[in-house]
């Protein structure tokens, strides 16, 4: 059975600032919807204003979602770290309803960037509002079927990431073996 809601059921948003200056991992998300630590000087940066995030928790910027025709959100995979008070942040309400990982699954798809495109508004940023981000529905299969698709997703990014480092440590071998016709057995 697949179950159909509106993002706004399936998340909350939370403001936790870095009062006490201790986090002091900056971060920030690209147009691939990856995190990646910020590579501005931050040694005069006042961190208590930033927003700590952990393992699980999300981060939306609807800035220039009609320029980049990207929805920018990402899915925050270390223990922990701050972003920019600009970011809203949130979280999942239930994951016995969905799984962050497969929420954040269905923002990689082209059609999603499309549609974010599509409802962002006409300023010259192009800003996807928050309440417009809110009202997206989203399908999804029941917990053990997210978990399967979850499983293969990331088998799938295992796989990918070890032909990277693969090529990039023995491309000679690859040229090689691309020139000789691949590999014979």
């Amino acid at each position: 059975m697949i179950t159909t809601k509106c993002i706004g059921e399936l998340i909350e948003e939370f403001d936790i600032r870095n009062k006490d200056g201790k986090v002091n991992e900056f971060y920030g998300i690209n147009v691939k919807k990856e995190f990646m630590p910020t590579l501005a000087d931050t040694s005069t940066v006042d961190s208590s204003k930033y927003k700590i995030i952990k393992k699980d928790d999300f981060v939306f910027s609807g800035m220039q979602t009609g320029r980049d025709k990207k929805i920018r959100i990402g899915l925050f995979k270390m223990d922990e770290g701050i972003v920019s008070p600009a970011y809203t942040t949130f979280k999942i309400k239930d994951r016995n309803v969905i799984r962050p990982e497969f929420f954040f699954m269905n923002f990689l798809r082209d059609e999603m960037d499309r549609y974010g495109w599509f409802l962002s508004d006409s300023s010259i940023r192009a800003n996807l509002d928050w309440e417009r981000f809110l009202d997206i529905k989203i399908s999804f299969p029941n917990i053990s079927i997210q978990d399967k698709y979850i499983s293969i997703y990331e088998a799938i990014i295992r796989v990918k990431r070890l032909n990277e480092r693969i090529q990039k440590i023995c491309p000679v071998l690859i040229r090689k073996a691309n020139q000789d016709g691949g590999v014979k057995s």
